[in-house]
């Protein structure tokens, strides 16, 4: 989304009022001040924007954010700490160094690290060990349909990132993803598409805790 809002001031905007200066010009007339003014604006929006949209592509490598429960506030803060930094550079560019703004958003940057890190809990690994049998059917029914060498999910033709979860052996080599993507947060299932459990989700914690 935020691709596209950047690619439209420049396609429906910027572009646009610059030929309008240049055909002015080219014209011999005054160009419209205003013209350069909504350019420029929607220049500005788009530096503000580059750091956040960096983030956005990257983001698939950071399931602890965008899989929590509270993601699109995540996402939120982590535009404001992005842009304040490009703000940063502004600055600096034009020969002023606020070097207070790097440590503000380096403050807020380390505090919602601490705030949505992953929570051990007690509850979700206590209890009896399940079977591998158990562990295994839980990960054909929700996340096999995609991670399989013939996905049956709608849209996969091939299963995500290469990884197939279908033999014992597959699903032992993935058990730290499996921890990372399904257990310390909820990125997967994507969506929860197949509609993982959190009952599921702690059977897998309690054998993962007694590998």
């Amino acid at each position: 989304m935020l691709g596209t809002i950047m690619a439209a001031n420049v396609f429906f905007v910027i572009i646009p009022n610059h030929w309008k200066l240049v055909r002015a010009k080219e014209a011999g007339e005054e160009p419209d001040p205003a013209w350069n003014a909504q350019g420029k604006q929607r220049s500005v929006h788009n530096n503000y924007f580059t750091l956040p949209v960096v983030f956005a592509m990257l983001s698939n490598h950071f399931p602890f954010t965008y899989g929590h429960d509270h993601a699109w506030l995540i996402l939120v803060v982590l535009m404001a700490l992005g842009a304040l930094t490009r703000h940063y550079f502004n600055l600096r560019h034009s020969g002023r160094n606020a070097w207070w703004i790097l440590a503000v958003a380096a403050g807020g940057l380390l505090g919602l690290a601490i705030a949505i890190r992953p929570q051990s809990s007690s509850s979700s690994v206590s209890g009896p060990v399940p079977s591998f049998a158990t562990v295994q059917a839980i990960i054909a029914n929700r996340c096999a349909p995609c991670h399989a060498l013939h996905p049956t999910q709608p849209g996969y033709s091939s299963p995500p990132s290469g990884l197939a979860l279908e033999t014992p052996e597959e699903i032992r080599a993935a058990a730290a993803l499996i921890k990372t993507v399904a257990v310390d947060s909820e990125a997967m299932p994507l969506g929860n598409a197949t509609r993982m459990t959190q009952a599921e989700r702690d059977t897998l914690a309690r054998w993962l805790a007694s590998r």
